[in-house]
C-alpha cells in the first residue's frame, strides 16, 4: 500500500517537471491574455482526455495531476504578466513584480509581440560617446 502512494508522489513530482517544461515552451508562443487562456483551457481538457484514456491505472493519477499544475505554473512563468486570479496571488505574496509591473504598464503584448517576431527589444540607455563636448587634452583624446 504505501509502495503505491510512495511511486504515485514520484510520478506527481516527475509530472510537474515535465508539464513545467511543456508549459513554459507553449507559454512563450501566446501573444494576448486570449491566447494564454485558450492555453490554459486546453491543458485542462488534455488532462481530462488522459484521466479518461488512463481510468484504469490509478497510479497514472499522479502524474497526469502533476503534468496539469506543471503546464499551468509554466505557462504563467514564461507568459511574463500577471493575469486574472495570478494578479491578486502575486501582488498578496509580493513575487514576480516584473509580471505585475508588465500587467499594470499594460506594454506585456507588445514585448510578446516583439519576442514572438524574434525581433530585438528597445534600447534602454544609450552607449555611444558623447561627441558634443571637446577634449583639448591630447591624453584625454586617446
Amino acid at each position: 500500500m504505501w509502495a503505491f502512494y510512495v511511486c504515485m508522489f514520484l510520478l506527481f513530482v516527475f509530472g510537474v517537471y515535465i508539464g513545467f517544461l511543456l508549459g513554459s515552451e507553449l507559454g512563450k508562443r501566446a501573444v494576448t491574455t486570449a491566447d494564454y487562456w485558450k492555453m490554459n483551457g486546453a491543458a485542462v481538457i488534455v488532462a481530462v482526455l488522459l484521466s479518461f484514456i488512463l481510468a484504469g491505472v490509478p497510479l497514472l493519477y499522479g502524474a497526469i495531476i502533476g503534468l496539469l499544475a506543471g503546464c499551468i505554473a509554466g505557462l504563467k512563468m514564461s507568459f511574463g504578466e500577471s493575469v486574472g486570479p495570478w494578479k491578486k496571488l502575486d501582488s498578496y505574496f509580493n513575487v514576480n513584480r516584473s509580471h505585475r509591473e508588465a500587467s499594470a504598464s499594460g506594454k506585456g503584448e507588445e514585448r510578446r509581440r516583439r519576442r514572438k517576431a524574434g525581433e530585438a527589444g528597445p534600447d534602454l540607455i544609450s552607449v555611444a560617446p558623447d561627441r558634443s563636448k571637446k577634449n583639448d587634452n591630447a591624453k584625454n583624446a586617446r
